[in-house]
């Protein structure tokens, strides 16, 4: 039975063996390590010595492009996009958004220092979380937009249709693009991955109404030649979605399930451990119950402590949260 924990960034080194400490009481047996931009750039140092006492106790350390270029998920801004306005995305009204392009050649030139740096300060496998094009309900974002329209991504549709207009509206061809540039985005990320020696992990967005700029040929990320790993988080409890575990995180979890046996690869399955509403703690409970009928057996969670010092995501009741979570875990680290 696999546990993780996702760890958020540069917390103090005392703070941190100390939580490590708990980590383990806890049975958990990998740390997913956030490494954003401003770490990458003012706490590399830092990053390799949590990320080597994350190893000397025992545990896996894994490494999260969180929030780089905006293309992964995280509560992280970017710098490269603010760097680099030409390899940004462009929204269908012709503005400018705050995420890199997955075809832009800079933005794929900053992702392999990215991976150097991860493998430099002692990352174990690469968490390649939540690729995404440009999300209108996200950070900075317009309702009734998508994207990309940039040159690049103009250019790739040239190349796939000779001769044929850029569509005005994300059509069907538009979409199916899209979700392919996002494929061979991911297929460069974990081949580039491979070369330095390291696994990857993908964690893909839940397919849902939700998540339009998601993909949701999950086949096709299963499929390349350098992934490990695949999961899905299907984060159904947020006081502004009406979800239910049996009407969103039971279909996520099968699919996933099934396209993991397909390819013969490790799945893993993220469990919401923040912004938990009031009340909707025993939902914790239900949902690992589901990973567990559905045959998985490494159970993430987001993140550390219910993410309370992140007041944005921070549960009603972030105690109650944390407890119910371990509890939850704590029944199931025996499962094989």
């Amino acid at each position: 039975m696999e546990l993780g924990i996702s760890y958020f960034g540069n917390r103090i080194m005392r703070h941190f063996r100390r939580d490590l400490e708990d980590i383990r009481a806890r049975h958990f047996t990998y740390v997913v390590h956030t490494f954003s931009e401003n770490d990458q750039v003012f706490y590399k140092q830092t990053m390799a010595e949590m990320v080597q006492a994350t190893k000397d106790a025992g545990l896996t350390a894994w490494v999260d492009p969180w929030g780089v270029g905006r293309v992964f998920g995280g509560e992280a801004f970017s710098n490269f996009t603010g760097l680099n306005p030409d390899s940004v995305q462009v929204a269908n009204d012709g503005i400018i958004t705050h995420c890199a392009c997955p075809n832009a050649p800079k933005f794929r030139e900053f992702m392999a220092k990215w991976i150097a740096d991860a493998k430099e300060i002692g990352g174990e496998i690469l968490f390649w979380d939540e690729p995404h094009f440009y999300m209108p309900s996200w950070l900075g974002g317009r309702p009734g937009t998508w994207a990309c329209t940039c040159p690049h991504c103009r250019a790739r549709w040239d190349e796939r249709h000779p001769g044929k207009p850029f569509p005005n509206e994300l059509t069907e061809e538009l979409s199916e693009a899209r979700e392919d540039w996002l494929f061979d985005f991911l297929r460069f990320l974990t081949d580039e991955t491979a070369k330095v020696g390291l696994p990857s992990a993908i964690c893909l967005l839940p397919t849902s109404s939700d998540h339009p700029e998601a993909a949701s040929n999950w086949e096709k990320a299963a499929a390349l030649p350098n992934v490990s790993v695949i999961g899905t988080d299907p984060y159904w409890c947020f006081s502004h979605v009406h979800r239910t575990v049996e009407d969103f995180v039971r279909p996520q979890t099968e699919k996933l399930m099934k396209v993991a046996r397909e390819h013969n690869l490790h799945a893993q399955m993220w469990l919401q451990g923040f912004k938990i509403p009031a009340g909707r703690e025993p939902e914790l409970q239900a949902a690992v119950d589901v990973f567990i009928e559905n045959g998985c057996r490494d159970i993430a969670v987001w993140g550390f402590d219910s993410c309370q010092h992140i007041s944005w995501i921070r549960p009603d009741n972030p105690e109650k949260t944390w407890a119910t979570v371990c509890d939850a875990l704590a029944r199931v680290k025996d499962l094989e």
